[in-house]
């Protein structure tokens, strides 16, 4: 075992210890019931400390099968992405062509975003990176875009907060940030904006 090259994964390992911490547990557990009540072998808490005691064993096991890498894990390090990114499940090609629709319709301004700083604003971490998005919307238009993203990708959990405030990377026209709570109210009296058809268009082929 000491001659096997090791390299420390903690989406890995950390579970790992977590289902051993468990198993541990109930064998201990399931031990000392199997132990106090031995002289019933068809007793509730003999069998149910042989319950633990395998049950122990068995989470013990399951973190060297092929399933707990291949199927767990990844399950794992879905629950724990980063929360100082949109986590949003979406390709570099639909952003790349997001933009140049949004560049078509003049809703973004190419000389301080360019087609990487979107993408990368999307998908990296917030804080490891300094590109901004800068928009030509105005607060309607800008609420209207999230709200047509969020209908046209379903499957994202992208959050209004996230998308204008948390995450520090959408820019107005001015190159000052959204004020969230103005964006947030921009389509109470009128549930369009005045972009209202060429954000449609923008989001047509993703429909």
């Amino acid at each position: 075992m000491f001659n096997e090259p090791f390299k420390w994964d903690k989406y890995v390992e950390k579970p790992r210890l977590v289902f051993y911490g468990i198993g541990l547990l109930l064998m201990h557990t399931g031990y000392y019931e199997v132990l106090d009540y031995s002289n019933n072998f068809v007793g509730f808490f003999f069998l149910t400390g042989c319950f633990l005691f395998l049950s122990g064993i068995f989470m013990t096991q399951l973190t060297w099968t092929k399933r707990f890498k291949r199927v767990f894990i990844p399950k794992i390090k879905e629950r724990l992405k980063s929360s100082k990114n949109f986590n949003i499940s979406i390709s570099e090609s639909q952003l790349a062509k997001l933009y140049d629709n949004m560049i078509r319709y003049d809703m973004v301004i190419i000389d301080k975003t360019s087609k990487d700083d979107f993408v990368r604003c999307f998908l990296e971490d917030w804080k490891s990176h300094d590109s901004k998005i800068h928009l030509k919307l105005k607060n309607p238009a800008c609420k209207e875009f999230y709200e047509l993203f969020k209908t046209n990708f379903p499957k994202n959990n992208l959050q209004l907060v996230d998308f204008i405030k948390n995450s520090d990377v959408l820019r107005r026209e001015d190159g000052q940030p959204y004020k969230y709570d103005t964006v947030r109210n921009a389509l109470t009296r009128n549930g369009v904006s005045k972009r209202s058809d060429e954000l449609e268009s923008i989001f047509a082929p993703f429909s």
